[in-house]
């Protein structure tokens, strides 16, 4: 019997699976894996050792504070402990051949692990929260949009869910009733970004007039009319006034145009908040 204590000043998976992987490979049902992740000083270092047997049990680590290795490589060599050193010989290797110095920091390929798993998150709820005429999921969106109309929509939806921001929006409408715990639903009490989006009636007008064109939807000429529009406008207007939200005027904006104003109002709420 053994033990293999695994120690990292990162989170210390890629050491841990490393190691699973390998006694996969053997029938030992009776080898401990003891994991030590996020050491902060050579004191812990020392520690750990104190709890190995010389000449018996291994300790395997990735640590990229330099500091560390030489702690721990010279404190094992002292009291014959085993030590393999899983990430150095890699490093070094590309090093060799890229000619870039390594960052140093510790936890970086776990970081990305979740940034990856945010951004996939946000896409995934673009992609099924794409109507803005359902209010079951708006409690899981970042950032919430409020409109008469949405021109880009599915592409600013998509280029936000990207940067892994869950946006969410909601089609304001004078012939449809809102429900009466508006702002619970929008959830902003807790913090999330709502923002108003305000737009020149012509340029509605001009947006449905070519929509009802291009798709043939002759039953929806009214909407095209500038009485409406105007009535629309003002309507989302006094709910903008009610939720005291910040407001994006979109007339004449393209996609890109429109989500820089976006990511500037999320970080001038993060800034007061």
């Amino acid at each position: 019997d053994f033990s293999i204590f695994v120690v990292s000043d990162g989170t210390g998976k890629t050491a841990y699976l490393a190691v699973q992987a390998a006694l996969a490979q053997f029938d030992l049902p009776r080898v401990k894996i003891l994991r030590f992740d996020h050491v902060k000083n050579k004191e812990e270092i020392f520690n750990i050792l104190d709890m190995a047997h010389p000449q018996k049990d291994l300790v395997i680590y990735t640590l990229v504070n330099d500091d560390f290795v030489q702690a721990l490589v010279t404190e094992s060599l002292h009291r014959r402990i085993l030590i393999l050193d899983l990430l150095s010989p890699i490093v070094n290797t590309i090093r060799k051949l890229s000619t870039r110095s390594p960052r140093g920091e510790p936890g970086l390929l776990h970081n990305s692990d979740r940034e990856s798993e945010t951004i996939t998150e946000a896409v995934e709820y673009a992609l099924a929260e794409s109507t803005g005429v359902s209010f079951s999921r708006l409690n899981e969106a970042q950032v919430i949009i409020l409109t008469v109309w949405f021109p880009h929509r599915d592409d600013c939806v998509m280029q936000l869910a990207r940067k892994g921001i869950k946006c969410g929006f909601m089609m304001l409408n004078p012939d449809l009733p809102l429900p009466q715990n508006l702002e619970n639903i929008l959830g902003k009490d807790q913090g999330k970004v709502i923002i108003g989006f305000i737009m020149e009636p012509e340029f509605l007008q001009k947006l449905r007039n070519e929509r009802i064109m291009n798709l043939g939807l002759n039953y929806m000429e009214y909407k095209a009319n500038l009485d409406v529009v105007h009535q629309e406008i003002a309507f989302a207007q006094k709910i903008y006034q009610k939720l005291n939200c910040p407001v994006i005027d979109i007339t004449s904006l393209n996609s890109k145009d429109i989500i820089s104003q976006i990511l500037l109002k999320i970080q001038k709420q993060r800034e007061e908040a």
